[in-house]
């Protein structure tokens, strides 16, 4: 295959997409942002394939993203929650937007490969590595891929950072017996959280 003819693909075959199982992206929960990132294997695999090299630690990244909460942790203002279930609840939504990042890049990624795979199986070694177009896709793909698994993995990094953030608010804020406790200051205290929900920037996934 030349440049003037680069190898083509079937866009209408079934993707890899539906093997992930539209039900399950839907959820949109950092449960299954963490369930579906690709292990490092499968990226630097992709990265060999595509003549680059990959030699990042998931550790590294997940400390990345725990020292982003610890650092935007000691400035909050935790008491303007109502209880630890009402934190909780707003670090889910502080980091949806990085789930929702994900799973749209994992959506593509998976469909890239998936035709990668599919002119792999239907072409040679000789008109492949004659395609330059081919050979950036590839490239491309294995970029995708390697932004899929960041993403990933800050994602549990962070949200394996909050749980400390959860086990010291219980410390600091003992449930209070139902003897003495009051929904005098519901109110106010429902207003300060929505000025002050918890949004980190740096929870956002990197290097998109």
């Amino acid at each position: 295959m030349s440049a003037d003819n680069p190898i083509q693909v079937d866009t209408g075959l079934s993707t890899s997409v539906h093997r992930l199982g539209r039900e399950k992206l839907a959820e949109r929960t950092i449960g299954t942002a963490i369930q579906l990132t690709p292990d490092t294997e499968t990226v630097a695999a992709a990265f060999r394939a595509a003549g680059l090299r990959f030699s990042r630690k998931a550790e590294a990244v997940k400390r990345e993203a725990a020292r982003a909460v610890r650092a935007e942790a000691k400035s909050f203002d935790f008491s303007v929650f109502e209880d630890c279930a009402e934190l909780q609840e707003q670090a889910r939504l502080s980091l949806q937007e990085a789930v929702d990042a994900f799973l749209k890049l994992l959506a593509q990624a998976e469909d890239e490969r998936f035709q990668i795979e599919q002119i792999t199986q239907n072409t040679t070694v000789e008109q492949r590595l004659g395609d330059p177009a081919f050979r950036a896709r590839r490239e491309a793909a294995a970029e995708i891929l390697h932004q899929v698994w960041h993403g990933g993995h800050w994602i549990a990094g962070a949200w394996e950072a909050f749980a400390k953030v959860f086990d010291d608010y219980r410390k600091t804020y003992p449930t209070p017996s139902p003897a003495f406790a009051s929904n005098d200051t519901m109110p106010a205290r429902q207003e300060l959280v929505v000025r002050k929900i918890v949004s980190l920037n740096a929870w956002k996934m990197a290097d998109r």
